[in-house]
């Protein structure tokens, strides 16, 4: 039983006394029956009190006094006193341990579906170059015969590539892959042998052979003259940056006698004019690259002059 119902209870016992007190007091009638209705009031503002939050309680007193003979007879109007229902807490049950609910997820804040990306990568295929270059020779033809000492060796191959003479020459090599190169001849047969090399590293050689046949037939030697010329010689260059690179001799000799001009790598001859001048050009065609070599001029009685010359000619 709760503190609300003990007050129910005082309430309920405290109008039973006040009925007991309106029997035994019929002298004082009237002003007990005020008292009666003060204490019905009074204790029923007690089960007001009482029963606000317990439940609904409902108290119905009758008052029925004994009849007196001296004072009115007086019927109490049944009082209804009615509370007011208590609210009731609904508490939420307790959820179960084992019940495992997922969370609510707003659709604003869901993650984007996941992309997949692959990561498998292609490793281009690389393919080796093994095919030798193509190399021909189209000028001059195997087996040809020259009076110059000078020939001009020229042909085809795969651009890009680089064409080599005799093992240490490079020839001229344009962007559609046509090359050239000079080369002199020495009398007799002359084997020319050439080698093109492609940027894998790929080789490709040919060789023909060729003649140099000799033009100049034996010159008798000029009476000398009666008076003598002093002989003088002079270079003009000693070096040259041009292809094929040369260089011009020049002086003074006996008139009508002969000069001869010589080297490892070129020559020439020629003769003094009425008045004794000469001058000749020289090619060295095949004067290697940066590497001096000495040339010797001589007249018909022996006398000689020696210069050095030097080739800067690329290719």
């Amino acid at each position: 039983m709760t503190m609300l119902d003990d007050r129910a209870r005082l309430a309920v016992d405290a109008i039973e006394r006040s009925v007991a007190d309106q029997a035994s007091a019929a002298g004082f009638a009237g002003f007990a029956v005020a008292q009666r209705r003060h204490a019905m009031w009074t204790g029923a503002g007690w089960a007001l009190a009482g029963s606000a939050v317990a439940a609904t309680l409902v108290v119905t007193a009758i008052f029925t006094p004994s009849p007196e003979p001296d004072v009115a007879t007086t019927t109490p109007e049944p009082i209804v006193v009615t509370t007011a229902p208590a609210t009731e807490t609904t508490q939420a049950p307790s959820p179960d341990p084992g019940l495992v609910v997922p969370p609510e997820v707003d659709p604003a804040s869901e993650a984007p579906p996941t992309t997949e990306v692959s990561l498998t990568t292609e490793v281009p295929t690389t393919t080796l170059d093994t095919t030798p270059p193509s190399l021909t020779i189209t000028s001059p033809e195997d087996g040809a015969r020259f009076e110059e000492k000078v020939v001009t060796f020229s042909g085809s191959t795969e651009p890009g590539a680089t064409v080599i003479a005799g093992g240490k020459w490079e020839a001229t090599v344009s962007e559609e892959g046509q090359w050239s190169i000079q080369l002199v001849l020495s009398v007799g047969a002359n084997g020319a042998s050439f080698v093109a090399t492609d940027q894998a590293g790929n080789e490709t050689s040919a060789r023909i052979t060729v003649h140099l046949d000799p033009t100049e037939p034996p010159e008798e030697e000029p009476p000398p003259p009666e008076e003598g010329v002093e002989f003088t010689a002079f270079a003009t260059y000693g070096s040259c940056e041009l292809n094929p690179p040369y260089d011009v001799y020049y002086g003074m000799a006996d008139p009508g006698t002969k000069v001869t001009i010589t080297s490892e790598y070129g020559s020439g001859s020629v003769n003094a004019d009425a008045e004794g001048n000469w001058e000749k050009k020289v090619i060295f065609a095949a004067a290697p690259y940066g590497e001096t070599f000495l040339v010797t001029v001589k007249d018909h009685s022996g006398k000689k002059k020696t210069f050095e010359f030097v080739s800067w000619a690329e290719g």
